[in-house]
């Protein structure tokens, strides 16, 4: 800590700190149900909060690594010890972590690839962008796979590349690199392309010695025995959840049943969700990056890492979460040469590129605003309304979906347990069940903005959406139901 806060570039560090740590705390939720329900889910689940039925189909077929939901349900024991039962309170818990682990590396990684950069205006976006374009904050507070399996492969690398005093050191140092490798394939086992890549570089560009390659195999041997354990303790049998994950979604194909998509759609993907013309700019100085260097360890990484993920047929941006720093590296140095040029030559427009990067600013700089700010999940919102406000025994009436419920499933890890859900299938269902009940009102969970015509008739009151009451009172063109916002009501028997 001390060497980073010291540094030339410390005023960056705090500010970037300040701005992960407000991430964790405004960007509640998760980016893809994934995040929740293969990792919190099965916390609970172990936590016996969960019924097996409540889990995801990942959870029969026996593909998905019990290592951090194993870390999560050690947490979580911990905070309901200490009496912490809030599961908002304990999942902003996990977020924070994970922001102040993904700043810590990130600031070792700057110090020590910073010098790579030739000129001090590229040294400054080097940094500027590896803590905030606009994504990187959100993404690097999520208490995801993709996000654990980054925060220790960047680990890897800052092992693997730090200078060292000794050789008795270097094995030491190996021997943990080794270990943290183990960890990266059971927080993900996409990771597999990436640790190739890392070997691949290790065997003939850096050429490790026979020592260091003994300890590092020794080391990930043990921690993978140890990851085999900790499924054998989740799942309540011995299994290989590597080996069933390549059975069921390659071999039996079941992956592609999500979606199959061309090798270039990844182009697509990152061109359109990292906002035109950023995007176009950033993809560019990445081709200049990986062509300036094609022997550095980033693009021995990356390029088997998308190779792999382009043979795929099922694709999913997040999927590549896990490169983001080998790309803001890459695109650093593209960015760093042309500065160079610039500042070599007479003939460029200076009033077009300082304009272009004035716009660069405000447009990333909005962006920024809105993912630090902005839920990462709209369902959250809903979640922690019901769990503060409504009574213990309550019972909500849910129309389509559960309150708390996504994709299908329950969120047990939100939802207490003296809150009951019944689901109906559509309004008039519901109608003829309330009709039979003995209690003068009822709480009325939609999926809509307004109740429709069969609810409507009776008195009724929202006391809960997302959106502010005067907003809903202009909806001009029908933009409501476009926008699936979801309400809490009261109705009342006339």
């Amino acid at each position: 800590m001390k060497t980073i806060f010291q540094s030339s570039y410390a005023v960056y560090f705090k500010w970037s700190l300040l701005l992960y740590a407000v991430t964790a705390y405004f960007s509640v939720g998760f980016h893809h149900p994934d995040e929740h329900f293969q990792i919190l889910e099965f916390s609970t689940y172990k936590l016996q909060n969960t019924p097996p039925a409540d889990l995801p189909w990942e959870f029969l077929a026996q593909i998905r690594p019990a290592l951090q939901p194993f870390i999560a349900y050690y947490f979580t024991s911990f905070f309901h010890f200490i009496g912490l039962y809030n599961p908002f309170i304990i999942a902003s818990v996990f977020r924070l972590i994970m922001a102040f682990l993904a700043w810590f590396i990130i600031c070792k990684l700057l110090l020590l690839f910073v010098a790579d950069l030739a000129t001090e205006r590229g040294k400054k976006l080097f940094i500027l962008l590896s803590f905030f374009l606009w994504f990187l904050p959100y993404i690097n507070v999520r208490f995801s796979s993709e996000n654990t399996a980054t925060i220790s492969f960047l680990w890897v690398i800052y092992l693997v590349l730090k200078p060292y005093t000794s050789n008795l050191k270097k094995i030491v140092s190996f021997f943990s690199i080794g270990f943290l490798i183990g960890l990266t394939f059971f927080f993900r086992f996409q990771m597999a392309f990436a640790i190739i890549g890392l070997g691949v570089w290790l065997l003939f560009i850096k050429k490790i010695s026979l020592q260091n390659w003994l300890s590092l195999i020794l080391s990930s041997s043990i921690i993978m025995f140890i990851c085999v354990a900790i499924d054998r303790w989740f799942y309540g049998t011995w299994i290989l959840t590597p080996y069933n994950y390549f059975s069921v979604n390659i071999i039996q194909n079941v992956a592609a049943s999500f979606g199959v998509d061309p090798w270039w759609k990844y182009f697509e993907l990152f061109i359109v969700m990292a906002v035109p013309p950023l995007s176009l700019v950033l993809f560019w100085f990445l081709g200049k990056g990986v062509l300036f260097k094609p022997q550095h360890i980033f693009t021995f990484i990356l390029i088997p890492f998308l190779i792999g993920h382009f043979a795929i047929g099922h694709k999913e941006m997040r999927f590549l979460f896990p490169m983001w720093f080998m790309f803001i590296y890459l695109t650093s140095v593209g960015i760093d040469k042309a500065i160079e040029k610039y500042q070599a030559s007479k003939f460029l427009n200076l009033k077009v590129i300082n304009f272009s990067f004035k716009f660069f600013i405000i447009l990333n700089s909005a962006m920024l605003i809105y993912r630090t700010f902005a839920p990462a999940q709209e369902t959250l919102p809903y979640y922690k309304y019901g769990y503060n406000n409504l009574k213990p025994n309550s019972t909500v009436l849910c129309i389509n979906e559960y309150l708390f419920g996504l994709a299908g499933l329950h969120t047990n890890f939100y939802k207490p347990k003296t809150i009951t859900e019944i689901l109906f299938n559509n309004e008039t269902e519901l109608s003829t069940y309330f009709k039979n009940l003995k209690q003068d009102s009822a709480i009325v969970f939609t999926n809509t903005a307004n109740l429709g015509n069969e609810l409507k008739k009776y008195k009724n009151k929202r006391i809960y959406t997302l959106y502010p009451e005067w907003i809903l009172k202009f909806n001009i063109n029908n933009w409501e139901d476009r926008a699936n916002i979801s309400s809490i009501y009261i109705i009342y028997k006339n």
